[in-house]
């Protein structure tokens, strides 16, 4: 049995896996995945002590520091994690099941879906989800970002480096004043504001999309690449039923990443903690950790339970 597995190695997961090493505990890493979500970012700028780094390479130095530990990693995707005999079994995907004795559920988000005729057809055929990734593709293309938060604004001000035009259509514009100024106005950017994704239209692949306004009004855009960013929904379907959560179906977590379920911690992104930046899902991490060390030192004064509100 393991003292300690940690499911996700995003920035929470990397980082409770580092503070959990520190205390002396021999933490077991699963994940599809170092970096998670993060990798996705072009561009960071608000993670002290870096000016400006790359998602990636930021992940690729947390992963460097929770290396150098000993930390035991396995890449996988986890199926399930459920209640055993004296703590909890972790199953992957392909079948194998690990015991551990306390768990940290550090699982991320994945985005939302538009969910709009169209879009599970051209999945990966002009639909994306991932600038980072697929932006190259569409060099000299016309191209739509859907979203008006700080996800769809930077993922606009990324394409206007190599597509021909940028489409950005949202229902209401969220994304902070330092973003809007960097991309409004730019040559190339098109702003839809009030309008929304209502079909995506194409034949072999993509080329075009149908959108509507408040008023009923409807227009036709064509474009070659339509990028997704309307926010993530939390991947909190690997924990068993019994685990609390609240109406957005992320894991309630008490202010030490207790679930309440004893001895199942959870921290970063796919819990109710305020704030979805990679800083925040760090420093969760480490208290997941720190609290994880504490159950295990003294499990057997643990508390039965820990009611906690659903928020």
């Amino acid at each position: 049995m393991e003292e300690l597995v940690i499911v996700g190695a995003g920035p929470a997961g990397m980082t409770a896996a580092l503070y959990a090493a520190r205390k002396g505990l021999r933490p077991y890493v699963l994940s599809e995945d170092l970096g998670g979500q993060a990798n996705w970012s072009s561009r960071v700028e608000n993670y002290m002590g870096f000016k400006d780094i790359r998602g990636s390479e930021l992940m690729e130095r947390f992963a460097e520091q929770v290396k150098a530990q000993g930390v035991a990693y396995e890449e996988g995707r986890v199926a399930r994690v459920e209640r055993r005999e004296g703590g909890f079994g972790v199953r992957t995907a392909y079948g194998r099941e690990h015991a551990a004795r306390a768990v940290i559920v550090a699982t991320g988000k994945r985005p939302r879906p538009l969910g709009v005729p169209g879009e599970a057809e051209f999945r990966g055929r002009g639909v994306s989800y991932c600038v980072l990734c697929d932006a190259p593709l569409y060099r000299g293309a016309a191209v739509a970002v859907v979203g008006g938060g700080n996800a769809g604004f930077q993922a606009a001000y990324d394409l206007l480096g190599s597509a021909r035009e940028v489409h950005l259509l949202t229902d209401r514009l969220t994304a902070d004043e330092t973003l809007r100024r960097r991309v409004l106005g730019r040559p190339g950017l098109i702003l839809h504001e009030g309008w929304v994704v209502k079909a995506i239209l194409g034949g072999e692949a993509v080329h075009g999309l149908v959108a509507t306004d408040g008023e009923g009004r409807e227009k036709e855009l064509a474009v070659e690449g339509i990028f997704v960013e309307i926010g993530l929904l939390p991947n909190g379907e690997v924990v068993e039923e019994a685990v609390a959560r609240n109406e957005a179906g992320e894991i309630v977590v008490d202010c030490a990443c207790r679930t309440n379920l004893p001895g199942l911690f959870a921290a970063g992104d796919v819990t109710n903690a305020c704030g979805k930046q990679i800083i925040i899902a760090a420093g969760e991490g480490a208290k997941a950790a720190l609290a994880a060390a504490d159950y295990l030192a003294f499990a057997d004064k643990a508390v039965k339970s820990v009611p906690l509100p659903v928020q």
